[in-house]
């Protein structure tokens, strides 16, 4: 009678313990296929797909990708030399296509950029790194942008007006020089008209009067005083006619 309780008891011990390890191999199991399960249902991170490698610091930046759940929102980090970490929003369209254009201007230096996916309120982990670079393409005057081709425009330009403005300067002097000396030649030959005429007269005087001392001279002997007066008109001829009127034949060539 002993020996058969003991051996029921040793029987139910059996059968509890089978019992304990299956329970114990069920809730193994369970565990494992939640943990599956929930491996199954985490949110895959948003792909970058078009961000620009190198960007003027006159140009605006901008990052897009693709997210796998539609219409959800999209957190895009973008971090600085120095560290320093920004963060924006954008929204997934019905394909799961993001995109995103900064507001202002990025100062130069290399960026970093990942972007993460949030649906309901469970984050998706963060997506893979992007690296940029801001290269100083224009002149940076406070929160203004002058690209260096502007620059140079405006200096091309500038140099052009300038350009302008003196052919301007230089033609009206020009044509102001060429009318004064106009004007100036023919009131020079005018002058030198009547000045011709004028010694014209002097020297058919000057003749008259030496003809007339030479008839004179005919009839009596000259005086002392008439020798005198006669050499004077003498030289006086000689002066109109090789010194007076060549200095003024001499004028219309310079004049020319």
């Amino acid at each position: 009678m002993k020996k058969n309780n003991m051996t029921n008891f040793k029987h139910n011990i059996l059968k509890f313990g089978y019992g304990i390890l299956a329970l114990f191999s069920i809730s193994i199991l369970g565990f494992s296929i939640s943990a599956s399960a929930a491996e199954q249902t985490t949110i895959s991170p948003p792909l970058v797909t078009l961000v620009p490698k190198d960007l003027g610091n006159n140009e605006i930046w901008y990052i897009g990708g693709a997210s796998s759940v539609p219409q959800a929102e999209v957190i895009i980090y973008l971090q600085g030399a120095q560290g320093e970490t920004l963060s924006f929003t954008a929204k997934s369209n019905e394909k799961g296509e993001w995109f995103y254009t900064h507001n202002s201007f990025l100062r130069e230096g290399v960026y970093k950029s990942w972007a993460q996916l949030k649906v309901g309120g469970e984050l998706s982990p963060p997506g893979p790194e992007v690296s940029f670079e801001i290269v100083p393409t224009a002149l940076r005057i406070g929160s203004y942008r002058v690209s260096y081709e502007m620059l140079y425009l405006t200096l091309a330009l500038a140099l052009l007006l300038a350009l302008i403005a003196l052919a301007s300067f230089v033609f009206y002097h020009f044509r102001s020089f060429r009318v004064k000396n106009m004007r100036l030649r023919k009131e020079i030959r005018e002058a030198e008209e009547e000045a011709r005429r004028g010694l014209d007269l002097l020297r058919r005087d000057i003749k008259e009067e030496i003809e007339f001392i030479g008839k004179i001279r005919k009839s009596r002997e000259l005086s002392i005083e008439e020798h005198r007066h006669e050499e004077k008109m003498m030289h006086d001829l000689d002066l109109v006619e090789r010194h007076l009127l060549k200095e003024i034949s001499d004028i219309e060539p310079a004049i020319s």
